[in-house]
């Protein structure tokens, strides 16, 4: 793939200015379902519109509430009638997928179930509105906004998404990582994917809103359906058992 030079996320203006317009786009096509708010409270000050200026948030922020945007844009119903605090802890969201009632957090702290470790996934999907917990976790996604992606830091997600029990773990990346890092990602299960920002679609994501929400509402929606790590857990579990009782004569 043909990759540009970025400086530092948080430095790159454009990039930042296109995904607060992409914000604001996913909240104006949200309006007939539901009122977004930057704040707490569902004040006129927070209400998020095309032609606001940029708030003081990381670029992570605006990867993460672009994406619990467009779940809900995909949702096939959404409940909840505001969404406050849309750049920090929020939720639960109530929605609807396939006819089944979802539940869309942001920010939640929880347990995982073998290690009891504790973790804060970006955004997490649930089946029921208790609080979000390895048996009701059905899917997270992350934004990743470093430089470098290792193969370390596949391993640790893979680790998380292992002990939260979700069916799909989805990671945003700011940049594109390596050939070598994404299949890594792959096998083991986890959708890793470039937002594009370092990519000839560079110039299409920052001039037009609309074609960056419909891309990562696409790809979300693409990545929910397909349930990768939980097919990858199931491979797993033959792979071991297999190696343990040897093949059947």
């Amino acid at each position: 793939m043909t990759t540009l030079n970025l400086v530092d996320a948080e430095a790159d203006t454009e990039a930042r200015s296109a995904l607060w317009s992409a914000v604001c786009e996913a909240a104006e096509q949200l309006a007939t379902r539901c009122t977004v708010y930057s704040t707490r409270l569902s004040t006129p000050t927070g209400l998020i519109r095309i032609g606001q200026p940029i708030p003081e948030v990381q670029v992570w922020q605006l990867v993460e509430a672009l994406s619990l945007l467009t779940i809900l844009l995909r949702a096939d119903a959404v409940k909840s009638q505001e969404i406050l605090n849309v750049f920090g802890k929020t939720g639960p969201l109530a929605l609807r997928e396939d006819g089944l009632e979802r539940y869309l957090w942001a920010q939640h702290g929880f347990q995982g179930e073998q290690s009891a470790l504790g973790g804060r996934p970006d955004l997490v999907v649930t089946s029921s509105s208790a609080s979000p917990s390895a048996a009701n976790a059905l899917r997270i996604v992350e934004a990743k906004c470093r430089k470098q992606l290792d193969t370390q830091v596949v391993r640790a997600e893979f680790g998380k998404a292992y002990d939260l029990r979700v069916a799909t773990y989805f990671i945003w990346t700011f940049y594109s990582p390596s050939a070598r890092v994404t299949e890594g990602a792959r096998r083991l299960g986890l959708d890793m994917v470039e937002l594009g920002f370092d990519t000839p679609r560079r110039r299409d994501l920052v001039t037009q809103p609309r074609a960056l929400v419909s891309y990562v509402a696409h790809t979300l929606e693409q990545s929910r359906r397909a349930g990768r790590f939980e097919s990858a857990l199931l491979e797993i579990g033959q792979d071991a058992q297999l190696k343990l009782l040897g093949p059947v004569r």
